[in-house]
């Protein structure tokens, strides 16, 4: 249960997860609905917001992020005496979430400060999210595994399957810090125009029903670690018009074919990159295979590899 605001609260906190965007198992309106995706809340690169009473107004946060909610406070004559500003957040445009998170960082902060009882998905809709996929949404609510339900017309998509993901699982993120996936018009575009897609969504979504759903119900990892390579392997014929293969960056492909036929490890890429992941079964196991890489691959100074933990729960808010 979320703890009410009081009188005597000033100053407010709150943090949300980063998350991995594991592949649409469709895209096409089959059925009545659209897309229909997976994603996976990690403990690393979070979103950090602060609020406080103020005699102005005032932010460092970017228009596009604080506009549309106080376009909602003025239309419903709500004052905006707050001082709101951004401590931390990650990289745009790199897989990870943040323009969802911060938005629904923005807004349901401004809504406890404020008393408004503004729910998460009042949120999502001032800011327009959830337009294809619903796994944002729900990380920023109870972070972990999350498979949602598909889009139906000017509805937000719906959670189907969430659960807690194995703690003991670890997942190795691999950046290139020369690269940005696509974003805005483009991507856009890309999904109106994409006309492959069809012909691979039966197998996807076979591999998730029959593949990796089952393995998270039995805590089983190599299962899992197969079935999200396969899937990743086929979700990567979607945008082979936009990358060369199932890897944004030259140099993370290269890694990864290294990699690939390793025991006991699941690889793909979130979104649209460039961050990238290899799912391993222990913290000994993503040490070991950092080492591995490092020593391989050292001359690749524009690649970072980082250890994440899943992330099990959502947003918090701190109250001062």
């Amino acid at each position: 249960m979320k703890k009410k605001i009081s009188k005597n609260i000033v100053k407010l906190e709150i943090s949300s997860p980063a998350r991995l965007h594991l592949g649409f198992y469709g895209i096409k309106n089959n059925y009545g609905y659209s897309y229909g995706s997976m994603g996976l809340g990690i403990k690393s690169y979070d979103t950090k917001l602060s609020i406080n009473r103020a005699k102005n107004f005032a932010t460092n946060l970017p228009k596009k992020y604080i506009g549309p909610i106080i376009k909602y406070l003025k239309s419903n004559n709500i004052k905006t005496n707050i001082d709101i500003n951004v401590i931390e957040k990650s990289s745009s445009h790199v897989g990870l979430g943040s323009g969802t998170q911060l938005s629904l960082c923005v807004g349901k902060i401004i809504s406890e400060f404020l008393k408004l009882s503004l729910t998460t998905k009042n949120i999502a809709e001032i800011y327009k999210r959830g337009e294809r996929s619903g796994i944002g949404i729900s990380v920023f609510e109870k972070g972990g595994f999350v498979l949602d339900s598909c889009k139906k017309k000017n509805m937000q998509p719906k959670t189907l399957m969430h659960s807690k993901f194995p703690s003991v699982w670890k997942v190795i993120l691999l950046n290139d810090t020369k690269l940005k996936g696509i974003s805005g018009d483009k991507e856009n575009r890309f999904f109106l125009n994409n006309k492959n897609s069809k012909k691979y969504e039966r197998e996807l979504s076979h591999i998730v029903l029959r593949g990796i759903l089952p393995s998270l119900a039995y805590a089983d990892f190599t299962n899992f670690a197969n079935s999200i390579t396969e899937f990743q392997r086929i979700t990567a014929l979607f945008y082979k018009k936009k990358q060369s293969g199932i890897f944004l960056s030259p140099e993370i492909s290269k890694v990864m074919k290294y990699i690939e036929n390793f025991d006991n490890i699941g690889i793909g890429q979130s979104s649209w990159g460039p961050t990238s992941y290899i799912f391993v079964d222990s913290l000994l196991h993503a040490k070991e295979l950092i080492s591995v890489i490092e020593n391989k691959f050292n001359v690749y100074n524009n690649l970072s590899y980082k250890i994440v933990s899943p992330s099990n729960s959502g947003y918090k808010i701190k109250y001062n």
